[in-house]
């Protein structure tokens, strides 16, 4: 393939002119290394939308194959952390800690347990999830426990700067909606890290560098996968809960999928 840029030289009387690039892109390629011009890997094998309809078209197939798995999750990850937001003020009241602790010390230990699946068997359309697989990769609950722990801190960190929590002092409004970009930044970039720590076994702090240094030139198609997962669950949710029973199990799948999208394109090496 040929790169379809073009590059600025000078020609023999002195005159600035612009001639094509005509390198030749490796098949995966993101920008040209001679010229800058962007490859249309973005808008094909890297695009969110993409990935999205292609994870859609496949699943829809054999979503029934997942609900038994979905309940499963609804009714023990899921159900444990709603709960954890509902108690986490009562308890405080209890203890000598405010509730904003006492709830980020909940889910500390409870998210990981619904992000468990990352940690299955590869492929989630070829290997359907299964309750069985679920208790076989809770032995990687460390790790996402770690995830978990490195994601709660920067997130108080965030409120501190950002909204003086502890610090009692005033805080210029602006940095409220500062605070917001830093959250969705921090979740768009890392989110690859799920499936990180297990496909590449490697640790749950090596897994966010590699996926800030991947991250440089897709971050936007992988705001737009967090934004599909999210419409798929506010459209379960809507559906009086039952959605659920499918948009979980999809969510699962669309981030696989453009995990792969992204270990093709080499971004974690």
């Amino acid at each position: 393939m040929k790169c379809k840029g073009k590059i600025k030289t000078v020609n023999s009387s002195g005159k600035v002119i612009y001639k094509k690039c005509n390198a030749d892109l490796d098949e995966h390629a993101i920008f040209c290394e001679k010229c800058g011009e962007p490859t249309d890997a973005l808008s094909t094998g890297l695009s969110a939308r993409k990935n999205f309809r292609e994870s859609w078209n496949k699943f829809r197939i054999i979503k029934s194959r997942f609900y038994p798995f979905s309940i499963f999750l609804l009714l023990t990850a899921f159900l444990l952390i709603i709960l954890a937001l509902f108690i986490s003020d009562e308890i405080a009241a209890a203890v000598p800690l405010n509730e904003y602790m006492i709830t980020n010390i909940l889910l500390l230990f409870l998210v990981p347990l619904a992000l468990i699946p990352f940690a299955m068997e590869a492929n989630f359309l070829q290997n359907p999830l299964t309750i069985s697989q679920y208790f076989k990769a809770l032995k990687y609950y460390p790790k996402f426990f770690m995830l978990t722990l490195y994601t709660i801190l920067f997130f108080a960190l965030l409120k501190i700067l950002c909204a003086g929590y502890l610090l009692n002092i005033t805080i210029d409004p602006i940095l409220h909606p500062v605070r917001l970009i830093l959250v969705l930044h921090w979740l768009t970039i890392m989110f690859p890290a799920l499936l990180l720590v297990r496909r590449k076994n490697v640790s749950s702090f090596k897994a966010l560098i590699m996926c800030y240094k991947a991250s440089a030139e897709t971050r936007w198609q992988q705001f737009f996968i967090l934004l599909y997962v999210l419409y798929v669950n506010v459209l379960g949710i809507l559906a009086l809960g039952v959605g659920l029973l499918v948009s979980i199990p999809l969510s699962f799948v669309i981030i696989e999928k453009y995990y792969h999208s992204l270990d093709e394109y080499e971004l974690f090496e």
